[in-house]
């Protein structure tokens, strides 16, 4: 996951796919090859998929560990906060607070 986040900084979003495992059902795995796509694209499509994993990491029958939830939750903020939805990016963070550059920093 560590080399998919640094491909995405470097803005090499096209080659994550490439090194996550395919037919992992891993919500983080999942947020991390969503949002590269997102970080290309821009579309209001691709995020609806990371809003669809933040509900979905809601689930008790979830793939992952908790703290790949919070990695999900992480990664849907950030791309909220990108495209210039702050309201839900703080709600996805679990934030009280209207202070958006404390919970989210792009990778």
């Amino acid at each position: 996951m560590y080399k998919a986040r640094s491909l995405i900084a470097l803005g090499e979003n096209k080659s994550v796919p490439d090194i996550l495992p395919s037919g992992n059902e891993n919500v983080a795995l999942k947020a991390v090859a969503v949002f590269a796509r997102y970080v290309e694209e821009k579309t209001e499509e691709v995020l609806e998929e990371l809003r669809d994993l933040a509900i979905e990491i809601e689930d008790e029958d979830v793939e992952g560990t908790d703290r790949d939830k919070d990695t999900v939750r992480v990664i849907a903020g950030t791309a909220f906060a990108i495209a210039g939805e702050v309201e839900e990016a703080l709600e996805t963070l679990g934030s009280d607070t209207e202070d958006l550059e404390a919970y989210v920093c792009p990778f």
